[in-house]
């Protein structure tokens, strides 16, 4: 929904390297979690959506790069040499925690003008996440990680519509 949404729209407000970087970060959780015989299906999902909005941009030519993109992309590589180095484990942590960072100015946003945000999407993706959450196979980190996050997140971006 929210990519025919984009389509419709003009993708102002949204940056091309911000969901290129989500979907980096989004790929790399779920390749994580497969190494560790977690269920990356959420992740995946979600990455394919980034990737889809990412081209939806790149079409509309929405290019821009800004100072936290810059972080976003070395905590990107930080992901990439943790699970070089390190394995998977690091790498699930690592790229979980950055894209909580990442989704700070989506957060800021949804606050500041919630009629604007993607209601139904995010509501998906908390139903997605709890459903996830509940039906994961064992209390580890790479079962119950990923899917904890995002219910906090998601909530914090569902809540201005259920407040407002």
């Amino acid at each position: 929904m929210l990519i025919v949404a984009l389509i419709r729209s003009t993708g102002e407000g949204l940056s091309l390297s911000t969901f290129a970087l989500l979907s980096a970060l989004a790929w790399i959780t779920s390749f994580t979690m497969l190494k560790q015989k977690a269920n990356p299906a959420v992740p995946m999902i979600f990455g394919a959506g980034a990737t889809a909005t990412t081209i939806i941009l790149l079409i509309k030519g929405r290019y821009g790069w800004s100072n936290f993109d810059t972080l976003i992309a070395a905590l990107v590589v930080v992901c990439i040499v943790l699970w070089l180095t390190s394995g998977p484990k690091l790498a699930l942590i690592m790229s979980i925690a950055a894209s909580a960072i990442a989704f700070i100015p989506f957060i800021a946003l949804t606050w500041k003008s919630p009629g604007t945000s993607p209601i139904i999407p995010n509501s998906c993706f908390l139903i997605a996440n709890i459903l996830a959450f509940s039906s994961a196979k064992t209390w580890t980190l790479e079962d119950r990680l990923y899917s904890s996050v995002n219910i906090i997140l998601c909530t914090i971006l569902v809540l201005p519509w259920l407040i407002g």
